[in-house]
This record gives C-alpha cells, structure tokens and sequence, in this order.
C-alpha cells in the first residue's frame, strides 16, 4: 500500500476507474463559512464573462481584486465600472505580495501562454484555481500544474463550463449504463472562421512593432513565453493565432468538445499515435487555415476538422440543421452566426449506432432516431462557476480538476505540435514522451522561460 495518491491516480485511471467516481478525491476546504474571496486574474473578454457568473453567486462569493496587464484599457471597463472600489493591479505578482491573505480563490481568464505562471504562483500560496481552457501552453506545463495540483492540495478548476452541464450527465451515466460503449471512433469538427485565416498562411514573420497603449504593460504580458514586441496582431484576442502565445482552435474548442468523450470514453489517456492531413496555409509561425488531426487510442480513433471547407463526412440521418440559435446574432463568433456545421461530435459505435453532440453543455442524441426518447440521466446540479466556489468551500467536488484537464489539455498540446511541424508522430502515453522523434521532445517541453519566470518550472 506504500502508493502516494499520484501513483494511486494513474492506477485508477488505467483501469479507467476514476472518472466513474466522483469525490474519490477531497481537496483542501479553504473556507469554513462566509464567502469565498477572490481575485480576478484577467478582467476583459471570457474574463469578465467568468468573473459575471462567479460573482452573481452573491452569497459564497465576494470580488476583492482586480488584476490585467492592460487595465484601464477598454476591454477592462466594465469590470472597474461593476468594483469601482476594489485594488487594481497589473502583475499579479505584486497582486499577491500585497493581497495574499486576503484571497481565498483565484479566477485566471487570460491568455493561453500565460495561464501556467499565475495558476503556479496561486497554488503555492494555497490559493484555489479557476483557469480558463486549454489549461496550458505546452504538455511541460500540464505535467507541473498536475504535480502542484498534488503537492499543495488545492482546489483546481478549468473553465470548460460545459463539463458542468446536461451534457457531462449524460454522457457519464450512458457510459455508466452501457448505452455508450465499445466505441470505435469519434470525428469531431469545428469549422468557423478563426482570426488566422485572413493571412491566408502567408504571414513570414512576427509583426513589426507597434506604439504600446500607455494602459498596457507588454512585459508583464509576454510573461514566461518569447518576447516580440508589441503590435495589435499579436494582442486584444490576436495571440491565439500564434504559435509562441495560443493553442489554436483545438486548444479553444476541444475542452468544450471533447471533455467528456477523454474523460469517460477514453478514461484519461494519451494518443499512441499522432497524425496531420488536408493541411492548408501551413507556416512556422500561425496556425494553418485548415487541418485534419488523428489521434488514435488502444481501441478508439479521434478525428478533428478544422477549417472553413474542411468538413468530415457525416452519417446517414445526420441531424445537420438542428439546435439553431447555438450563436445567436448578439453574438461575434468570428463573424459566423449560426455556422450550418456547429461545433461537435459524432460517436460511432462498434455495432454501427452512432450518437451526435454539440459542444459545451448539448445533450446528445442518436443518428437517425429523430423521434426516439433517449434514455434518462441524472439532471445537471449547480453550474460550473458555483461548483468551482462550493468545491472550494469543500461542500462538492470541482468537476474539472487538473488532474481530469490536464491529461484533456496535453491531447490538444499534442495535436498542436502537430499542426507546428505539419507531420506526424508516434507518442508513448505510458512514458508520457515522444519516441524517436528529439523535435518533437524538444516541443513537449516548450520554450526556455524568459529571464525571471524561470523559477515557476519547479514543483
């Protein structure tokens, strides 16, 4: 019995146990009574949407602080007109130097290369973690937020609020109940216009840089990843685009797709093998224009479709103008609404049913049985911004704790590699490392941290 509980955790996994038992692990209650404090790690954007739905939770949840490399930048007003009397900050370091134990829980809504420092810095104050997806910006990363997650006991959360939803039900109690089993494939797709596209895979170099906003501080902002100096194309929802600072549309979308299909379908694990194809304006630096990813599993093939016109083959009975209204037209999705392919999946199983989903919280339903009931599940609880409070005042158990989304989020690390050298590799998902392939070892770990962000690589 002499297994510590990271041990105890990949056993249980293996015999794909855990996901099937939820509360098998109890992290630390940080608050007994009263509210969870919290501090706001990014207040513009998704941000401010988390930061809306944690603090609408009036009773358990009071806003103490506020933090953004570019406060008092637009994209941040709404948040200091809502808390106009709350400590504003633009490093979090100094955030916690003078607030540390005034803060209870932390919400980090910024973008994706930045995501691990701040979540590090947290945990080792013993702070709880809400961290918007993909959790981090390289599979290095997922591996040390796991190992902290461990080593310090605190509640940890990803913003894939949808694994709260109908959806996370459902899928869990038909695997559960066998309704979903002995799958063979998932195809998953999302095929809306991404901010990259309008280089059209020309781009040949960083952009020149730019006058900086007078609100903005860009060191703080290019936190451990390569510095470039600023420009707009590289900022304010840009970062996605590039290699250096996103994850691309997989690291955008996958948590929202795919979370329930890796954590009940695929128990948690890892790809043997990791291909790319139908692959357009491929570059060293932006994302291609579209790709088509495969991942396969002991017993199962993922496949993912990005791109405009890159669009899988559907299933007899496909239910393809369903559930209008997913984007409604209050809403910029990259100047799509209402794509006629929404974001989601297609589930085949080996005796030739088929179950289709949308993304986040959309129940599934079978292929061609329009009219048919779906079996019942148990009905959704509290959501995922609530859980995430009621989790750290230890009255339930966080439902996207790293170690379910990290293993999620080193899935899209690996399709992103990928999509970076535009080839393939075979992956070892018990050693956790490439095999035979030193370029891609050297893409697992990520980039050097910069000069002073070094010493968060450590557990």
């Amino acid at each position: 019995m002499n297994m510590n509980r990271r041990g105890f955790l990949s056993a249980m996994l293996a015999a794909g146990a855990y996901p099937l038992l939820p509360g098998c692990f109890s992290s630390k209650a940080y608050v007994a009574n009263g509210k969870v404090r919290l501090a706001a790690i990014g207040c513009g954007a998704q941000a401010w949407f988390d930061l809306k739905k944690l603090a609408g939770n009036k009773d358990i949840c009071e806003v103490v602080a506020l933090c953004d490399t570019d406060i008092g930048a637009p994209h941040t007003e709404e948040a200091l007109k809502r808390f106009p009397n709350l400590p504003r900050f633009q490093d979090f370091r100094k955030m916690f130097d003078r607030m540390a134990d005034q803060i209870d829980a932390v919400l980090i809504g910024i973008p994706d290369h930045s995501h691990f420092c701040a979540a590090m810095h947290a945990m080792r104050l013993g702070k709880a973690v809400y961290v918007e997806k993909p959790l981090a910006h390289s599979f290095r990363e997922c591996e040390l937020l796991m190992a902290a997650e461990e080593k310090y006991g605190v509640v940890t959360q990803m913003g894939n609020q949808g694994h709260s939803g109908a959806n996370y039900y459902q899928y869990r109690d038909y695997v559960q109940n066998g309704v979903i089993k002995d799958v063979k494939k998932v195809v998953a797709h999302m095929n809306m216009q991404r901010r990259w596209h309008k280089w059209g895979g020309k781009t040949s170099s960083y952009p020149r840089g730019e006058v900086m906003p007078e609100t903005l501080d860009w060191e703080v902002w290019c936190n451990a990843a390569p510095y470039h100096d600023f420009s707009k194309d590289l900022a304010y929802g840009e970062w996605r685009c590039w290699y250096d600072y996103g994850n691309g549309c997989m690291g955008d979308w996958g948590a929202h797709i795919l979370d329930c299909v890796h954590r009940f379908t695929l128990r948690g694990a890892l790809p043997k093998e990791v291909s790319i194809s139908n692959v357009t304006g491929w570059n060293q630096y932006v994302f291609p224009i579209q790709d088509t990813l495969t991942m396969k599993f002991d017993d199962v093939t993922l496949e993912w479709y990005e791109g405009l016109d890159n669009k899988p083959p559907l299933p007899e009975g496909f239910r393809y103008a369903d559930n209008k209204g997913l984007f409604p037209a209050s809403t910029a999705n990259d100047g799509l609404i209402d794509p006629p392919l929404k974001p989601g999946k297609e589930i085949y199983l080996a005796d030739g049913t088929v179950w289709q989903g949308l993304s986040h919280s959309a129940t599934l339903v079978r292929v061609g049985a329009q009219d048919e009931k779906v079996p019942a599940f148990e009905k959704a609880g509290s959501d995922h911004w609530r859980n995430f409070l009621l989790a750290v005042k230890g009255e339930e158990e966080a439902r996207s704790p790293f170690r379910v989304t990290a293993p999620l989020s080193e899935v899209f690390c690996l399709g992103v590699i990928a999509q970076r050298l535009n080839r393939g590799f075979k992956f070892d998902p018990v050693a956790r490392k490439a095999v035979g392939d030193a370029e891609v070892g050297i893409l697992l770990k990520g980039p050097a941290p910069r000069e002073g962000w070094e010493e968060y690589y450590r557990v």
